[in-house]
Formats: structure tokens, C-alpha cells, sequence
């Protein structure tokens, strides 16, 4: 998605907007749509073929709607794409379920991704990304946003113990399910896309899963299979359903949160991009999530009637909340629109909000730590060749390619 700060004379910026559109986030300007939704209409209703949803944009309106799952439910679609239509993994998956049975789903799923189980993983994590970063050594042009999106994805399949050659395939089929429209991973018609994709996901590791029933690991695979939600261990449907949850949920956060921020620091220079030179890495990684806001939103159902800012969403309502509008709330961020290295607090909520807050934050943090420091310690500074090549998808915010022409320097000359 292209971030661009909008002009502060300019208001009237979301009329005429259509916020479902894919095309709109890799050639128009959203953050000035969203930047007058928040200041004249901070709950709108959105017109759309499939189904109309409301639209909030605010923090305090996103973290409540994310937050109460008493009056929005996670059970009937999550994001634009399910509008019209039942979810099919409503219930069964961790993401698609409410409490108390989500929060049964997390104690279980969240173990392995802890912020003490993944530090474990850092070696592992560090050498993936050292591999990946090894071609900007060289100087030269670099396509950074082609190589480091690969990362999460490698990290998901390390995890997994899957072959590193399904890494490129099954990442494809994972953008495939979030930007269908997209000329990368289109296969088809935008329908026969998503139907491809997930009908592939779901072969691919049926086939896994029966190899792991043969021959059981420790891997993550292995470790789904044997948990138990409410007294029973995850039939056939419910553990393709999460595999497919998780492998979408490895290829978003990292590597968009990264391209962002390389693109922010070459503007704040002129068109060159140099790295601080003394800088916290965690509060580097905190602005780098609130900058890019990989997921740009969120939707939920209203299970009741709720009045908010004198309207009224009637129960069954979609209700979408913009996660990347919220990231930019002028009444929570000071400077919204500047990249601050040093902002605290950094109240963002780039990993959603509420008892569905993303359960894969600590190792996506881990992520961006090792990519950060491994850029720095192998690059001086950088500069963009053309212009970068922006997802199509109204999910995913990010770019599929950027170009740098990279200056390398010697690791140990890095400035801590």
C-alpha cells in the first residue's frame, strides 16, 4: 500500500472512495481517505455489491470493535473478502472463533509462539535471514522487498519441518489468498484464485499431516495434531483449516513491516537511506509495525444493536476496522505521518486488539529484530531505483518489489 501523507489543507479526501477495491491501495491514497473518514465521519457506512459493512477508523473505534466480542463477533467473516457469504472455518479455526472456545484455541496454539518459546528460534531465525540478506553484501542493485518477503514463510516451513523448496510455492498460494487480484499471484479469475489456492494449501498438507500420522516430530505440525480444544484432539477439517490460518498468517507483518520502513528512511534523507545512528532496536521495530500496518483491517459482526457516534449498527451487521487508519489516529500519535525511530508510548495497533490479538506477535517481532540488525550490519546506506511495486489487495499492505541500489559496508563497522 502506498503511504502517502495527505495534504493538511485536504478533507473531503473519502468521497467516492471505494475501500474494497484492491487496486485502490497499490495506485490511490488511502491514509487521505482515511484521514477524513476519522475527521468528519469516524463511522460510515460503505456500499458494496455482495454486502454494505460500516467503516471505523478511529483507535478508541477500532480497539472497541476488535475488543468486545460480547456485542462483534470473529464467527461470521473477518475481512472484506467474506462479505455475502458464511465462513466456512467459523468455529473450527482459531482466528474465526469466540470466546470462551478462541481463548481455548490460543492457551493451546499460543504455547510454541510464546515470547520465551521463540527466543529459542533465534539462531535458526538469524541464519535464514543472514542467507536471504547474503546478496546485498555484494552492493549493486537489490530487490529488498522480493528477497525478505520470502523470510517469514521460510521461518513458518523451519518450523514446520517442511522442504525448503515448498517455501516459494506455498507462499505464492498464501498471497494467492490475500491479493488475488494481484498479476503475481493471480491464477485465474479473482474466484478461481482464491478457490485454487486454498483447495492446494489444503491438499498440501493433507499430504503432511499423513506423513506426520506415520511419523510423528516435534515440530509445530506435529505439536497441532496433538493438542486438545474442549476435551478432543482436531479432526481432519479443523487442522487443514488452521494450517492454512497460520501459513496465511507467516507471510504478512515481517517482511511488509520492513519494505516500509526502508522506504521511510530514504525520504526522510532526500531519496538515501540511512540508518540511525543510535537507535533502540525494540522501539525501531514498534515504529516500523505502526508505520506499515501490514493488515489493514479487521471486520467483525454485530451480534446486537450498538449506537456509536449517533448512529446505529443493527445486529448482523459487518463492521470493518481499519487497522492502518487507526496507526495514523492524530489523536493518539503525535506527528502520525513522520517515521519517529523514538516514539514512546507507541500505542499502535498494528497485531489487532482484544482476546484476538495476533498470537504469532512474538516471533513476527523476533523477525523484524534479526532482519533490522542484519540490514544495518551489512549496509551503509541505499537508495530506490524506480518505483516499488505495490501489493493489489485490500488486506495486505506492502510492496512485492523494491529495487535499492545498496551501499555495503563492513559488519564491524556498526554503530550500537
Amino acid at each position: 500500500m502506498r503511504i502517502i501523507e495527505p495534504q493538511a489543507d485536504i478533507l473531503a479526501g473519502h468521497a467516492g472512495v471505494n475501500l474494497a477495491d484492491p487496486d485502490f491501495y497499490a495506485t490511490g491514497n488511502a491514509h487521505l481517505a482515511w484521514r477524513s473518514m476519522r475527521t468528519t465521519e469516524p463511522l460510515l457506512w460503505h456500499d458494496h455489491p455482495r454486502e454494505g459493512f460500516w467503516v471505523v477508523t478511529r483507535r478508541a473505534d477500532v480497539r472497541r470493535v476488535l475488543g468486545e466480542h460480547e456485542t462483534f463477533s470473529s464467527q461470521h467473516g473477518t475481512s472484506i473478502a467474506m462479505l455475502g457469504a458464511p465462513d466456512p472455518g467459523a468455529g473450527l479455526m482459531m482466528q474465526a472463533t469466540d470466546p470462551p472456545r478462541h481463548q481455548r484455541f490460543r492457551e493451546q496454539l499460543g504455547r510454541p509462539l510464546s515470547a520465551h518459546a521463540v527466543s529459542a528460534y533465534e539462531e535458526d531465525i538469524r541464519s535464514i535471514v543472514r542467507r536471504t540478506v547474503a546478496p546485498a553484501r555484494d552492493g549493486g542493485v537489490w530487490d529488498a522487498a522480493a528477497a525478505i518477503k520470502r523470510i517469514p514463510m521460510a521461518v513458518a516451513a523451519h518450523l514446520m519441518r517442511l522442504p525448503d523448496a515448498d517455501v516459494d510455492p506455498l507462499m505464492r498460494l498464501a498471497y494467492a489468498t490475500l491479493a488475488p487480484r494481484d498479476p503475481l499471484y493471480r491464477i485465474g479469475g479473482e474466484e478461481e484464485t482464491l478457490a485454487r489456492a486454498h483447495y492446494e494449501i489444503s491438499h498440501y498438507f493433507s499430504g503432511r499431516l499423513a506423513e506426520r500420522r506415520r511419523q510423528p516430530s516435534s515440530d509445530l505440525l506435529s505439536y497441532l495434531m496433538s493438542i486438545e480444544v474442549e476435551g478432543r484432539r482436531l479432526n481432519e477439517r479443523e487442522l487443514l483449516l488452521n494450517c492454512l490460518s497460520m501459513i496465511v498468517g507467516a507471510v504478512v507483518t515481517t517482511s511488509h513491516a520492513v519494505s516500509a520502513t526502508l522506504m521511510a528512511l530514504a525520504d526522510a534523507h532526500g531519496g538515501e537511506g540511512r540508518w540511525p545512528s543510535h537507535l533502540r532496536m525494540d522501539s525501531f521495530v514498534e515504529e516500523a509495525l505502526r508505520w506499515s500496518s501490514p493488515i489493514t483491517h479487521f471486520m467483525r459482526r454485530a451480534r446486537k444493536d450498538v449506537e456509536l457516534h449517533g448512529r446505529t449498527i443493527a445486529a448482523g451487521q459487518a463492521v470493518t476496522s481499519w487497522i492502518a487508519s487507526a496507526n495514523r489516529d492524530e489523536n493518539v500519535f503525535d506527528h502520525p505521518y513522520a517515521f519517529d525511530h523514538c516514539r514512546r508510548p507507541n500505542r499502535h495497533v498494528a497485531f489487532g486488539s482484544g482476546p484476538h490479538r495476533c498470537v504469532g506477535a512474538p516471533l513476527a517481532r523476533l523477525m523484524l529484530k534479526l532482519i533490522f540488525e542484519e540490514l544495518r550490519a551489512d549496509i551503509e546506506c541505499f537508495e530506490p531505483v524506480g518505483e516499488p511495486a505495490h501489493v493489489v489487495s485490500n488486506q495486505v499492505a506492502g510492496v512485492n518489489n523494491l529495487p535499492l541500489r545498496v551501499k555495503a559496508r563492513q559488519r564491524d563497522s556498526v554503530t550500537q
